[in-house]
Order: structure tokens, then C-alpha cells, then sequence
């Protein structure tokens, strides 16, 4: 009996010290658990050989960090607008290309910029650092010669803290077009807390926030939201609530099951896209 309690002991304390462990690197190295960047510079010739006709531009964020992105001008007939696309917390702009390709074959202008941490460029990855670089593109699409009012900013996962933060910062500039979210969420450390199978102080924890809520009921735009029931990585109510903050006009999809995190493209989510754009409301 004696030996089966130490053997017991032992086992909570280890336990224990791998708990505080955990919460440690959480805290301190964020990195290790929240981003899977790739590294390697996207490869635009690849995309150009696919039917993603892109050129290279390259910018600055506002604190000289150099930054690069993807540019297509529209096939057909010229609509005079802009799709920014913001990519999630996973590889470089290289892997979603395909997402953004069919709307410049509708006839939008394209732009897929990459953030610091991703893609080769050198920097920290964190709230703060991503949404200066997301800014950092909205005021190149500008420079680009599209003013708010030709700019829709989509954005995709954790990418839609980007996009949100860059309409809500930016608007006193001038309204935007449109707004589009795939697979949002509310904020970090609520996706954390919903998949993450054992209880720690998430929101102590998690020192980037990626709060969406927060800015949503200040977006003075046009919002689509679209999520999915199936959804391994962000449930889809913490889409809802996200649309339930936002303001009038809005729309939200809910895919059924069967359709995941990754798979809205798959179902052509695209078509419904442009359609609402085009002022075919849901």
C-alpha cells in the first residue's frame, strides 16, 4: 500500500510539473503551440505557371520591417476593385493562391500580402506585429491606386483579426467595400479553451488576444462571415458570436458537416462570395 501511494504521488507531481511546464512555454514561447509558418519564400513563379498571373511588390510595415506580397491586376473586364487577402496562422501566401485566383478571373484586382514570420521575412509573430503588417498592405493596396471604397479585405482563420483590425483602424480613411471572414473566431484563447482538451487560464495565458469582438460592433462595412459545423479548429459558434457583435449589414453561412476548417474552397464558397459582392444578399 505504501509503495502503490508513492507510486501515486510521484505520478501527480510529475504530472504537475508537466502541467506548469506546459502553461510555461504557453506563456513564454507562444510560437511553439499558435503558428506553423513556413519559412520558404513563396514561390510566384509556381503561381504564375498555375493561372495566378501575380507580380512581386514590396512595401514596408511602419517599423521598416520589409515586407512583400502578391499583385494581380483583373482578367476581362475591370471591375476597379481590390480583394486583400489575409492568410491564416499556417504556411505563406504561396498555399492560398487558389483560394484568391478565381476572383481575378471575375474580374477583380487581387493582393496577398505576407506578414513577418511567414514566407522568409525575418520578424516575431505576434498580434501586434501581424496587424501592423496587415495595415501595412491595406496602405499599399492604396498606393496601388484603390481607394477604401474599391477595397474588400478578406480574411481567413486567424487572418481575420488582420482584416477586422485593418477595416475597424482604418476607417476614418474612408469605408470600405466589403468584409469577409472565413472560419473566424472571437478571439484566440477562446479557439484554445474550445479544443484544447485540458483546463488552463487561456486568457492569462494567452498574452495575444487576436480580439475580434471587441472591434466588430466599430466595422462600418458590409460583413460576410462563413464557417462550418465541422470544424476541427475553430467551432463555428464562436463564428456566431463573432456575427452576433457585428452591425447591420451582415450575412452569415453555416456549412454543414462534412465541410472543414480547410474545406470551404473545396464546396466553391468562392461563388457564393462573389455573388454576395455583387449584391445577391443571402
Amino acid at each position: 500500500m505504501k509503495k502503490f501511494l508513492n507510486l501515486a504521488k510521484s505520478i501527480i507531481i510529475y504530472l504537475i510539473l508537466i502541467y506548469i511546464a506546459l502553461m510555461t512555454l504557453l506563456y513564454f514561447f507562444p510560437q511553439l503551440f499558435l503558428y506553423i509558418p513556413s519559412n520558404e519564400v513563396s514561390n510566384i513563379e509556381m503561381a504564375r505557371r498555375n493561372g495566378y498571373p501575380a507580380k512581386l511588390v514590396e512595401y514596408k510595415s511602419e517599423d521598416g520591417t520589409d515586407l512583400y506580397g502578391w499583385h494581380t491586376e483583373p482578367e476581362g473586364l475591370h471591375k476597379g476593385k481590390i480583394i486583400v487577402f489575409m492568410h491564416g496562422n499556417a504556411l505563406n501566401i504561396e498555399a492560398f493562391f487558389p483560394k484568391v485566383s478565381p476572383f481575378n478571373r471575375y474580374g477583380y484586382a487581387t493582393f496577398m500580402p505576407e506578414y513577418r514570420g511567414f514566407g522568409g521575412i525575418k520578424g516575431k509573430i505576434t498580434d501586434k506585429n501581424l496587424v501592423m503588417d496587415a495595415l501595412a498592405a491595406v496602405k499599399e493596396a492604396n498606393k496601388l491606386g484603390y481607394k477604401n471604397e474599391d477595397i474588400i479585405v478578406y480574411g481567413f482563420s486567424l487572418g481575420s483579426h488582420m482584416a477586422v483590425s485593418s477595416v475597424y483602424t482604418l476607417k476614418e480613411q474612408g469605408k470600405f467595400e466589403a468584409l469577409v471572414l472565413e472560419v473566424p473566431f472571437n478571439t484566440l484563447p477562446s479557439v484554445v479553451k474550445a479544443i484544447f482538451p485540458v483546463y488552463m487560464p487561456f486568457d492569462i495565458l494567452i498574452r495575444d488576444k487576436y480580439d475580434n469582438i471587441s472591434l466588430i460592433p466599430y466595422v462600418d462595412t458590409r460583413v460576410l462571415i462563413m464557417a462550418t459545423k465541422d470544424d476541427g479548429i475553430v467551432p463555428y459558434y464562436l463564428a456566431e458570436d463573432l456575427y452576433n457583435h457585428a452591425v447591420e449589414p451582415k450575412d452569415i453561412i453555416i456549412y454543414d458537416a462534412g465541410v472543414g476548417h480547410n474545406d470551404l474552397y473545396d464546396v466553391e464558397n468562392f461563388v457564393v462570395i462573389r455573388k454576395w459582392l455583387e449584391g445577391n444578399y443571402l
